[in-house]
């Protein structure tokens, strides 16, 4: 135990103190500050200007109009100003020009822009604008205003939702985002570094005074501590965001996406950290194994492409279950090891995982790593002084076979 304890900080020494390590946790200290202060500045910034042109006969009110435009505003012009107009939307000074015709006896409406047209703004102003036509159609026909009151009255929806999810979406998304590139991340550095040691022979040196096994748990748990280290770091960037003022109190979007930090409970603090570890170890122990039996880094990428796509898996499936955390590809997912940590975390912030499967898909996942740990081990035992050259699959079930 003690040598084990020698190895441990001496990786986790020069982990921690690397250049590399450092800088990369400044450079995400920037990105998050960054990331919540271009959110935060770009929505407070001006809203888009567009020209509303009316040479019709229906009566509209400009302010009525920018009622519910978050990030558009209109501004009245007259019809002779259309060629400038026109001019200043290429050059970019104004964002559009929306003008108002009679088409068939009803309004109707002429977007000009100068790329993307703005979908939301459309569908908001094309209510409206039918809304005018139809006040119209009424007062001409002389219908009686009660009865034309009823005509106009929309149809009252309540939404009544047994889980509101909509709050969920943005954690969901982040969260397993974090967690496919820090088990990504975190698994690769493994794998370079032990092919990096055994193609300098530094191996040769080392496995005589301390146990191969040793020096890939030793591995292991560093990387699983950095790891927890750099979303702790993330965190401080947050709650720096947070204390500025550039994340407008417990809901906000987040670049489309709706959060709502009263659903980030502790249950689901836990869930991830959980999962997470039990993820990385997964992954981590294939990553050394396949670390151990590559001479070259530069055989490590095709080596290693079955742990990636297994992990590319269990990304996309995550980010599927957040819009349907109850179809069957999720649920199934949740029970395969190689997917479960992302698919069953996503499914507990949904509100569709409860305790007891939680805690089948805990005892899953022990169970799998352990197994993994038995095989890799093995592999990284008898593989980690081969210097054969490239390693054959049926070399790889050799090695996990020998004691």
């Amino acid at each position: 135990m003690g040598k084990f304890m020698t190895v441990f900080k001496f990786h986790l020494k020069e982990g921690l103190t690397s250049k590399s390590f450092i800088f990369g946790n400044l450079i995400t200290i920037v990105i998050v500050l960054g990331i919540f202060g271009f959110s935060h500045f770009s929505s407070n910034g001006s809203k888009d200007e567009v020209a509303f042109i009316n040479p019709t006969s229906y009566k509209t009110n400009i302010d009525q109009l920018n009622k519910g435009l978050n990030s558009v505003k209109l501004f009245l012009q007259e019809e002779g100003d259309l060629a400038q107009l026109k001019k200043q939307v290429r050059d970019g000074e104004i964002d559009g020009i929306i003008k108002m015709k009679e088409k068939n006896g009803l309004p109707a409406l002429t977007y000009t822009y100068k790329s993307f047209a703005d979908q939301e703004l459309v569908a908001i102003l094309t209510q409206k604008i039918q809304q005018v036509g139809i006040n119209k159609t009424i007062a001409d026909s002389n219908v009686n205003p009660e009865v034309a009151a009823k005509l106009v009255t929309p149809v009252p929806v309540e939404n009544k939702a047994l889980k509101d999810t909509t709050g969920t979406v943005g954690i969901v998304y982040i969260f397993v985002i974090l967690m496919y590139m820090l088990i990504l991340g975190q698994g690769q550095m493994i794998a370079n570094t032990i092919t990096a040691e055994k193609a300098s022979r530094v191996m040769e040196i080392m496995i005589p005074k301390v146990k191969p096994i040793y020096m890939m748990y030793g591995k292991i748990l560093v990387q699983l501590v950095t790891g927890l280290v750099q979303i702790v770091i993330m965190l401080l960037g947050f709650l720096a965001s947070y204390s500025l003022g550039w994340i407008g109190g417990k809901q906000f979007s987040f670049f489309g996406f709706d959060i709502d930090l009263s659903n980030l409970t502790g249950i689901v603090v836990a869930s991830f950290i959980i999962y997470f570890i039990l993820g990385y170890l997964l992954y981590a122990i294939g990553y050394a194994a396949v670390g151990a039996v590559v001479s070259r880094t530069e055989d490590l990428g095709s080596v290693s492409f079955p742990i990636i796509m297994c992990i590319m898996v269990a990304f996309f499936i995550g980010i599927s279950s957040i819009f349907n955390p109850a179809s069957t590809l999720v649920v199934v997912s949740s029970y395969i090891p190689i997917t479960s940590p992302i698919v069953t975390f996503s499914r507990i912030v949904s509100g569709e995982a409860g305790y007891a499967e939680m805690g089948i898909t805990i005892v899953i996942l022990l169970a799998s790593i352990a197994i993994i740990n038995h095989l890799a081990s093995r592999i990284y035992v008898n593989g980690v002084m081969n210097y054969n050259g490239k390693v054959k699959f049926k070399d790889v079930i050799q090695m996990a076979q020998k004691h």
